[in-house]
């Protein structure tokens, strides 16, 4: 039996994450294995969604799904790569129809 949250009820977080310009990227670079599985274990969990990453501009973005920001922070602290990034998290909108459609989906 699963443990993952109902997705209509949590809110939705955007994470914003830019690498800090004193990142040590071979540490980064170890630890991308690490970081994959513990993306796809949240996934698992339904406590993370859509992720990108923007190499160009040293970016990453990161949907949580989380009772509140203190849980959505809590989430992206268990990512190994945390540790390399300034973020901002950001609450989004509650979902729409068409959103909440989708998310039935998954």
């Amino acid at each position: 039996m699963s443990t993952a949250p109902d997705l209509n009820g949590v809110q939705t977080f955007m994470v914003v994450g830019i690498i800090r310009e004193d990142a040590d990227l071979t540490r980064f670079a170890a630890l991308r294995d690490d970081e994959h599985q513990q993306l796809d274990l949240l996934r698992q969990e339904r406590k993370v969604g859509a992720h990108y990453v923007s190499p160009a501009r040293r970016a990453t973005f990161v949907e949580i799904f989380a009772a509140d920001e203190q849980g959505a922070q809590e989430t992206l602290s268990t990512l190994p790569f945390a540790q390399f990034f300034d973020i901002d998290v950001y609450p989004t909108a509650p979902p729409d129809a068409a959103e909440l459609a989708h998310r039935a989906q998954l």
